[in-house]
């Protein structure tokens, strides 16, 4: 059975929202994960159609990456296990290396907070970016939920985010689109609460959020490194 989920207090959620925030200088501005490849073949270009995909991914590639955060944070199985299962789940190259790109600079920022304490793997790898985020929700104090919450608010914010600077969205357009997501946000991450191990991580995707990174790839000129 897995471990019972415990609620941080809001000193240890807000500092896990300022490392998760697209605006915090981890990298993560650099990135689309693969809106702009969305954008560019017309298939996300207003307000509606981002809803659309935001909450696509949500309920796919990202609630994968919310499971592996939340079992990160757990601390009952070894980072190696669940990075090796969400590598299997991320069949991408592109969405990979973007990912340990990612958690790279996350584990540099751990370092710095919390010396000595920063999450590595046995071979002194940085876990994929999800890993890393649920080991630094355990050293920020917060838990399980709050890890798979971070990251799924982390997911849309950054989406929404890309896709406001590569079409020239109303911003408050975007905060709306955002706003009426709050509740998908929540559901996917409470929806992972039940996930005990590794092997039990979601496999639920798309074809299209496969391919638009490594369709991102190809676009020159691009503003986005993924």
């Amino acid at each position: 059975m897995a471990a019972p989920i415990v609620s941080a207090d809001a000193a240890s959620i807000s500092a896990l929202l300022l490392l998760a925030d697209g605006r915090f200088p981890d990298g993560s501005h650099a990135h689309s994960f693969g809106m702009e490849a969305a954008v560019a073949m017309g298939r996300v270009h207003d307000p509606a159609s981002l809803h659309r995909y935001i909450e696509a991914r949500l309920w796919t590639t990202t609630r994968t990456d919310a499971a592996a955060a939340a079992l990160a944070a757990r601390g009952a199985h070894a980072l190696d296990d669940i990075d090796a299962a969400l590598t299997l789940r991320q069949p991408s190259p592109a969405t990979r290396a973007a990912s340990r790109s990612l958690g790279r600079s996350l584990v540099r920022t751990a370092a710095r907070i919390w010396p000595g304490r920063e999450p590595q793997l046995i071979d002194g790898r940085p876990p994929l970016q999800p890993i890393a985020l649920g080991a630094v929700a355990t050293l920020s104090g917060c838990g399980p939920l709050e890890a798979a919450l971070c990251t799924t608010h982390a997911a849309a914010a950054s989406l929404a985010s890309a896709a406001l600077r590569l079409l020239g969205l109303d911003p408050f357009s975007v905060a709306g689109v955002l706003a009426d997501l709050r509740g998908p946000v929540a559901e996917v991450a409470g929806s992972i609460e039940g996930i005990a191990s590794p092997t039990d991580l979601p496999t639920t995707s798309t074809p299209l959020a496969e391919l638009d990174p490594e369709l991102q790839a190809t676009i020159e000129p691009r503003l986005f490194g993924s």
